[in-house]
This record gives C-alpha cells, structure tokens and sequence, in this order.
C-alpha cells in the first residue's frame, strides 16, 4: 500500500479505514460475502482513492478564469464610434477655419473630412495645409491621435473581419472535404494540422487585394479626376503605399469622396498584405529551423545539454524541452517559470502533484 503514490501521501485518520479492513481477515472477508450477494461479485479496488478524501477535496482558491478577447461586437461598434467621434471633431474645427488652410477648395464638409483621413492616414498629400499657429498646432495633435487610433483601433477591426473571413472558408471546405473522400482542392488551401490556411494562400489573398485597391483607385482616378493612365496609376500606389509626394492628389469633389472611403481601406489592406509576407517569411524560417533539428543526430554534446537531472541518460520529458529550445519555441525564461510553479503545486516535494495538492 505504501507503494501506491495517491495513497502513500494520505494523513493516517484517512487510511485508517482501509488499514482495518486489511488487518482484520473477518472483516474482509465478510465485506466480500455482502458484495457477492448484493453486488454480483463486484467489489472495490484496494487501490483506488478513498471516497472520504475524494469528497473532501474542494478548491482552496478560486479560479482564475481564462483571458478571453474582446466580444467582436464591442470592438466594431467602439471602432465606429470613435472614428465619427474623430471625424466630426476633425470636420468641425476644419469648417470653422477653412479661411486658416491653404489648397483648392471645394466643399467644406468634404474638405474637411478628405483632410481628415490624408492625416489619419498618414499620406499627407499636401494639397490641403494649415497656415496659423493655432492650425498647425491643431494638426500635430490630430496627427498623433489619428496615427495611434489608425493602426490600433481599426487594424484591430481589419483584423477581426479577415479571420472572420478565414474561419468562413475553413468551415466550408471542413463541410466540403467530409462528403468528399480523397484528394481534394480545399487540401492546396487548408492545413489540417495547423487548422487553418495556408500562409502562401493568405499572401496570395491579400496581394490580390492590394491589386484590386490599386486597379480601382487607378480606374476613378482616370474617369474622375481626368488623369491619364500613367499619373493615374502613379497617385494611385503613392496613395495605398501612404507615400504621397504632394505633386499629384484628388482635386474634384467626387474625387475626394471617394478618397474619403477609399484610402481608409485600401492603407489598412495593403499594410496588412506586407504583414502576411513578413509572417510567411519568418514561418519559413521556422520550418527550416525545426526540419534541421529533427534531422540531425544526437552528439555527446547535447546529451550532456539534455540531462538535466545530471544522472547519464536522457528522459522522454528531457529530450522533448531540449528540442523545443532548439527550435525556439520556448526558453529557459519559460521553464523556469513552469518549474517555479510546479513547485508551489507540490508542497511535499515528491516531485509528483497528487489530488490532495489541487
């Protein structure tokens, strides 16, 4: 019985009862009778938990609940929100000093927005500029607090909509693949064991919407503002890249409304579309790493490195955290803290948590 590691750390009161039956053969054996009789020869394994201990057990301390993200409702309607709230604020002060800013006018209202979102947008065509003190002021500050609510805020929402866009397609082919037997398309775009697209595809997904953003701006800009295709193209990439060299910008009213909606989506897409080939170039790099490590043999060097315990052999546990710091997946840093906190989990030190530690 001591041998059993549940029951070898119980209190003595605890055992006390198990203890007796196996001391005293009467007992036992009466015991049995009753279970043969009532049960149909079934009976209690010796080494299974007591029941006492087994209700006894109750959480000292209440659970921390998991972090969850933000509900995606909360988070596109404060987007919403707080980008009228940075609009009209922008619009109004914009209508009341019109006469405070250079470039070529042509209706307040949509002046002031199409400035608000070159400035939010960070292009800063140039076409429209402050000319007091107190107008340039202005604009620093609306500078600062569009740049952080640009890439913050609203890319927090890009980014909801494109995994909502994702999860759409995975469930599809997951639906598709199981009337499906064998070879099928939805394997070219979804990795099973990951559980999600593959990075080439999402690249390829979002060069084609930096393409299709550049292609319409480029279409407006030669109906609309009576640019050829050259220049067209040209205010176009300057646009959705955020470069905007001034020399060229949208100068007719039906121009700057659709600069209004089209720059604000078109800079998020295209700065999303180089975060996935920075993400795909670092994923390949972490699969050349991984195939290296699993490839080569093990050398008297790394099995000096993997003993832990320092007792000339190396363990299932000891090899796996010792290729997982290979590949970079964890550090020391880590296991340090997953150690510290086993520790105070095993308060006898046995190196082993039992139901009575929990």
């Amino acid at each position: 019985m001591e041998n059993e590691p549940f029951l070898a750390t119980q209190t003595r009161p605890q055992l006390q009862p198990i203890l007796e039956v196996e001391e005293d053969p009467d007992v036992s054996s009466t015991h049995m009778k009753k279970s043969n009789s009532g049960l149909g020869g079934l009976h209690r394994c010796r080494t299974a938990p007591a029941m006492a201990v087994m209700r006894d057990l109750k959480p000292k301390t209440p659970q921390i609940p998991k972090p969850q993200s933000d509900d995606a409702n909360f988070i596109i309607r404060q987007a919403i929100f707080l980008l009228f709230i940075y609009l009209s604020l922008g619009v109004l002060i914009y209508s009341f000093n019109k006469d405070n800013f250079s470039g070529f006018e042509t209706h307040p209202v949509v002046d002031g927005l199409y400035f608000c979102i070159v400035t939010m947008c960070t292009i800063g065509f140039g076409d429209i500029t402050p000319l007091t003190p107190a107008t340039k002021v202005f604009a620093c500050v609306f500078v600062l607090v569009g740049f952080a609510f640009f890439h913050i805020l609203l890319s927090g929402v890009v980014n909801y909509v494109l995994d909502l866009q994702e999860n759409m397609i995975l469930t599809g082919i997951k639906m598709n693949s199981k009337r499906q037997q064998g070879f099928s398309a939805g394997d070219c775009i979804v990795d099973v064991e990951k559980g999600r697209m593959r990075i080439r595809l999402k690249v390829g997904l979002a060069l084609g919407v930096v393409v299709l953003s550049i292609g319409m701006g480029t279409l407006v800009l030669y109906f609309v503002e009576d640019l050829d295709w050259i220049d067209s193209f040209y205010l176009s990439v300057m646009s959705v890249t955020t470069v905007g060299y001034g020399d060229r910008a949208f100068k007719t009213l039906p121009g700057r409304l659709f600069a209004v909606v089209w720059l604000l989506f078109s800079t998020l897409m295209v700065a999303r579309a180089f975060l996935y080939l920075v993400e795909a170039r670092i994923d390949k790099r972490h699969r050349s790493i991984a195939k290296w490590v699993l490839s080569r043999d093990i050398t008297v060097q790394d099995l000096l490195a993997a003993d832990v315990n320092n007792n000339g052999f190396i363990s299932k546990s000891e090899y796996v955290i010792y290729k997982l710091k290979e590949m970079g997946k964890i550090g020391e840093k880590d296991i340090l803290l997953i150690c510290d906190h086993f520790s105070k989990l095993d308060r006898n030190n046995s190196g082993k948590i039992t139901l009575p530690d929990l």
